[in-house]
């Protein structure tokens, strides 16, 4: 009864904000996140959080996760979508298996290839793309399949559903001789509604998530040809924030007007550019994003930055790992409400004795091989 009670406050504190409007982020401001690397730091743990729990996803042969690239968060329930696997796994709120959505297969209904996810809160339903056949299935909590759109002629790579339409991040030119980078699909995903930021050549395509919508409902996207985020309202896309880089941004005019990968790699070749923004969350209070060092012939490497809507400060951080914890807690942001950060703690590099402090911790038995443990951060 503790354990429940204990994860009951926990979700009253990831979902507090979407009953409460967002303060601190200007509407209709165009934010310049400046990034400078000689003031990266260490992401502390003393210094942002004041309480932690630990959600540990129950281990099974059916629930095995490689690794977790969206987390949704729900009253009952915490959804994972694992893109190395192309599993959607279903977990209670304390982290019991319930079991996945959707089957893999080439039985009627089933996916051969699930490419990303959304679950929309409004209708409580899991939207999912099937790359092959490129189009999405939509399935409810118990996993059963509601409904799957025609095949769209529009070939993308992440999606967002909305009242509006299907956003799409597209980089193939199936359907698409200008080659944009984002466009509003119908219901029926072949109807264009609205196309944006058109390049000479796709040289530059991401497999990552590219877009976010925060606890206030409101909708981002970012393509690996710009440094700008753009807020997606109605039909539309806005400018919401530049990340400058200075001297090191990279040059990304010149980048969308590349004709081939071989004059991209002359572009890039022996330089440190700083961009390839990815990894993006945004609560009322800041903004959470990673970008990394790009360039051939030379080591590059990712960083963690937030930036603050009040202060304007930005703080950029280089560990793999929150410092000042008792247990390595990865800096890889899962999921930000205006309260709580999620971030993952990975059993297979635990020490010894980082393996016995959990166990106790935990009331479970942790092994190298276990599904990763959630660490919920009451931020101060």
């Amino acid at each position: 009864m503790k354990n429940y009670f204990i994860i009951a406050l926990l979700f009253l504190a990831v979902n507090a904000c979407a009953r409460n409007k967002s303060k601190n982020v200007t509407d209709n401001a165009v934010e310049t996140i400046e990034v400078n690397l000689s003031n990266a730091g260490l992401l502390t743990y003393d210094e942002h959080f004041s309480s932690t729990i630990l959600v540990p996803l129950e281990t099974t042969e059916e629930s095995l996760i490689a690794q977790i690239d969206k987390l949704y968060i729900t009253e009952k329930h915490i959804i994972i979508f694992d893109q190395k696997t192309m599993n959607i796994l279903l977990f209670g709120i304390d982290g019991h298996f319930i079991g996945k959505i959707g089957h893999k297969g080439n039985g009627p209904g089933e996916y051969l290839f699930i490419n990303d996810i959304q679950f929309n809160k409004k209708d409580s339903l899991i939207y999912a793309h099937e790359r092959y056949l490129n189009c999405i299935y939509k399935y409810n909590l118990s996993g059963q399949l509601i409904e799957k759109t025609p095949k769209s002629k529009i070939y993308f790579n992440s999606f967002h559903k909305t009242e509006d339409g299907y956003w799409v991040y597209s980089c193939f030119e199936n359907d698409n001789p200008q080659k944009y980078n984002l466009m509003l699909l119908d219901e029926q995903l072949n109807k264009v509604k609205g196309a944006f930021f058109p390049q000479e050549n796709f040289i530059n395509a991401s497999f990552l998530p590219t877009f976010m919508a925060d606890e206030h409902d409101r909708l981002f996207f970012i393509y690996p040809s710009s440094n700008i985020i753009y807020e997606l309202q109605h039909e539309n896309a806005t400018p919401f924030a530049i990340i400058d880089f200075g001297r090191k941004t990279m040059p990304y005019d010149q980048i969308i007007k590349l004709k081939n990968s071989e004059e991209y790699d002359r572009l890039i070749a022996d330089k440190k550019y700083l961009g390839d923004v990815y990894n993006f969350k945004i609560n009322k209070n800041s903004f959470f994003f990673s970008f990394r060092e790009t360039g051939l012939n030379v080591a590059a490497f990712s960083y963690n930055a937030v930036y603050n809507f009040s202060t304007g400060k930005v703080d950029i951080y280089k560990n793999p790992f929150i410092e000042s914890m008792k247990y390595p807690v990865f800096t890889q942001l899962l999921y930000a409400s205006d309260d709580v950060l999620i971030y993952p703690i990975y059993p297979m590099v635990l020490s010894e004795d980082s393996f016995t402090l959990l166990s106790k911790e935990l009331s479970a038995d942790i092994r190298f091989d276990s599904n990763p443990i959630l660490a919920f951060l009451q931020i101060k």
